[in-house]
């Protein structure tokens, strides 16, 4: 697919927000290697499932609460 200029990881920065949890901890998302993405909910927040992490590189949009419009 990449005409053999190897792989693209892309990895969620995780969901365990509701626990304290923190993806820095992760073993895919804290290799160089790996582009990591977090989310923001439409009003531009962080969702309550979204980890805090310093390796996120990226947000993209996703539904942040129950009742916040799906995407």
């Amino acid at each position: 697919g990449r005409q053999g200029k190897g792989s693209i990881f892309v990895w969620a920065s995780g969901n365990g927000g509701r626990q304290g949890d923190n993806c820095d901890c992760d073993g895919y998302t804290d290799s160089i290697y790996t582009i990591s993405i977090s989310s923001a909910s439409q009003q531009g927040l962080s969702p309550w499932y979204a980890e805090k992490c310093s390796s996120t590189l990226a947000t993209s949009y996703s539904s942040g609460d129950y009742t916040d419009q799906r995407i």
